[in-house]
């Protein structure tokens, strides 16, 4: 597994940003290879926050707060990241 930049902590690929930022724009390939392993929604370990994950992509998924650090909600960006961290899950999910 990967580590995140963030934390330091493994990165499952169900929980990645850039794995789920692959999905949803695939044909970003350049800024893909160049990213690197980050948690997508907040790691909560014995009921705590150790990791806020991304912020920004997160808002996306219902049930994840609006990012609050400049990075606007765009509702455009709703159905595609919805759709692609739904494909994650089910291809992840289980390993």
């Amino acid at each position: 597994m990967s580590v995140c930049d963030k934390c330091g902590r493994e990165v499952h690929p169900v929980n990645d940003a850039t794995v789920v930022e692959a999905y949803a724009f695939p044909g970003h390939v350049m800024m893909l290879a160049l990213s690197k392993p980050r948690h997508f929604l907040p790691l909560v370990e014995d009921g705590k926050r150790v990791c806020e994950g991304s912020p920004s992509r997160a808002q996306y998924i219902e049930g994840q707060p609006r990012d609050t650090r400049g990075f606007p909600y765009n509702p455009k960006l709703e159905t595609k990241f919805r759709e692609a961290y739904a494909r994650v899950l089910a291809k992840y999910s289980a390993q």
